[in-house]
């Protein structure tokens, strides 16, 4: 039997293994770093999802105002004069409806851009309802301007925003 003819392939088998490999290798990692990102993902779309509950259990509270938190939302007019500079153990806030409204917005607005979230308050399309929109990243909704989040009731393509209808 000749065996010389045999020589070197068993290096090159060793060789296909370990390029089958390393593209496996490859492949993990590249799905790896798509798990990160649609984690980052979700924490967004939670801590937005959060700050837009937290605003309609403050409206639900003062459900009269409702007109006052969109305004104090909207036009970032807030209002911390029912705060008391000194409580005491029977101290009572002075505030009305409008105040704790404009306080409450100033509250929210300031939660959102710690996070680096902008929101604001519109009407809900084809409703009579009021929507909370929340946004973040490249997504830009400033001054009431919901059109690179929504339009027409659908959420615009790679929009990083949040909508929750809200009354």
């Amino acid at each position: 039997m000749y065996k010389k003819n045999q020589t070197g392939v068993g290096m090159f088998e060793v060789l296909v293994a370990l390029f089958v490999l390393a593209i496996g290798v490859l492949g993990f990692s590249a799905l790896q770093l798509r798990a990160v990102d649609a984690t980052i993902e979700a924490n967004d779309k939670t801590l937005a999802m959060n700050v837009a509950r937290d605003l309609a259990e403050r409206i639900r509270i003062n459900r009269l105002s409702l007109e006052d938190y969109v305004n104090a939302i909207n036009t970032r007019s807030f209002d911390t004069t029912c705060l008391i500079a000194t409580p005491t153990s029977n101290s009572r806030p002075a505030c009305n409806g409008a105040t704790l409204a404009r306080y409450d917005a100033g509250e929210i607005v300031q939660i959102a851009q710690n996070q680096g979230q902008q929101i604001v308050m519109a009407d809900c399309h084809e409703s009579t309802r009021t929507c909370i929109y929340v946004a973040w990243g490249h997504t830009n909704i400033a001054n009431d301007n919901i059109a690179s989040c929504m339009v027409a009731g659908s959420y615009v393509a790679n929009a990083k925003c949040i909508v929750l209808e809200a009354f």
